[in-house]
């Protein structure tokens, strides 16, 4: 297991947007642990079920449309190691994303990618009625600008419990082919494709987001 817990590469201001972003999954993930209605039931309300896409709301789910969870379960997590590990990715790499763009324009391409993320979990999993929730398509997707715009920043991680530091170009591709395993293998409850097609959706749609004439830091 290879986890980071920084990255050596300094940004020009303030990351707002990353550090609202973290701050609104945690606060809705504690509002659902502490809701009266539930946390699985509220979460069935807000999560992208693949069947209500082409067939209409499932009982226990009629509170939005399906087409608006394709934005709305980025922000739901399955529980506290879900999104702790979600964040610490977003709070590692996504300063420096933000850092490259304006701060609407960030915003603008992490909710694309997330929803790019979403649909392509639609799509392998058509008629499907299980359940995606997770920011992990529209962080994956801040990993692949990453690795475009900082291949050689530092990222320090732990192997097991050893710490290593690494150029991120190494970092991932180490990531993105465990992903690749994951998917071919299709171990646990992940949802791999999302991973997989958010990377491949942030490496593509970055450039369209960045200030001209910024250059990278690391």
């Amino acid at each position: 297991m290879l986890l980071p817990y920084r990255d050596i590469n300094p940004t020009r201001r303030f990351p707002a947007v990353t550090v609202l972003l973290i701050m609104t999954n945690v606060l809705i993930f504690y509002g659902l642990v502490f809701s009266r209605a539930g946390f699985d039931a509220l979460t069935a309300q807000f999560a992208l079920i693949p069947y209500e896409i082409h067939n209409g709301n499932l009982p226990g789910s009629e509170m939005l449309s399906p087409w608006i969870t394709l934005g709305t379960y980025m922000f739901m997590h399955g529980g506290f190691g879900h999104l702790a590990f979600n964040m610490l990715f977003l709070w590692i790499f996504g300063n420096n994303i933000e850092d490259r763009m304006t701060r609407s324009g960030f915003l603008l391409f992490y909710l694309l990618v997330g929803v790019l993320s979403g649909l392509a979990f639609e799509l392998k999993n058509p008629g499907s009625r299980v359940s995606l929730v997770g920011a992990s398509g529209a962080i994956s997707g801040v990993l692949g600008a990453y690795l475009l715009l900082f291949p050689f920043a530092r990222v320090h991680a732990l192997f097991f419990i050893f710490p290593v530091r690494m150029p991120a170009v190494v970092f991932l591709v180490i990531w993105f082919i465990t992903q690749i395993a994951g998917f071919r293998g299709a171990q646990g409850n992940v949802a791999w494709i999302s991973h997989i097609s958010g990377f491949i959706a942030g490496i593509v749609l970055h450039r369209f987001f960045l200030v001209r004439g910024m250059s990278p830091r690391y």
